[in-house]
């Protein structure tokens, strides 16, 4: 379910942002030294930082204020945006009654809240036998489906 989550995540957040598949031993130092510099600018106060480096984003997962949170960085260095686990009860109350009637049987594996820009948003990962769905919730309280998937 994870996996299909952090597609799901992938494909809004990354979608648009097509970069170059081939790298230079140079290209790709200066790329870390932009994103390290951008990133340590931002989040000072993260710590045990592990990087993962894939052809159209770089990805920082790290703690911060005792929250696991992950960066998606451009290769320029420009933060693409920043995800990290809330309980599924801290939406809004009319979002968490909603999804608890409409969805009925189905059980909530994790619900991540994701902020690109000004622009924040949760995605809610529901399961019920072999089907799995991925919602969007907007702060407001909209709830749309983002992924439908059979396993």
């Amino acid at each position: 379910m994870k996996t299909f989550f952090i597609a799901a995540l992938a494909a809004l957040t990354i979608g648009g942002s097509a970069f170059a598949a081939d790298k230079t031993a140079a290209d790709a130092s200066k790329l870390n030294s932009l994103v390290k510099v951008s990133f340590e600018k931002q989040f000072q106060e993260a710590e045990n930082v592990s990087w993962t480096v894939r052809n159209s984003f770089i990805k920082a997962s790290f703690t911060m204020l005792g929250q696991q949170v992950e960066a998606f960085f451009g290769e320029e260095g420009e933060l693409i945006g920043t995800s990290r686990k809330i309980e599924f009860e801290k939406l809004p109350l009319l979002t968490v009654t909603k999804i608890r009637k409409d969805y009925a049987g189905y059980t909530v594996s994790e619900a991540i809240e994701f902020t690109r820009e000004d622009d924040t948003n949760y995605y809610v990962s529901l399961s019920k036998g072999d089907k799995k769905q991925v919602l969007q919730v907007t702060p407001y309280g909209s709830v749309s489906v983002y992924r439908s998937a059979r396993q």
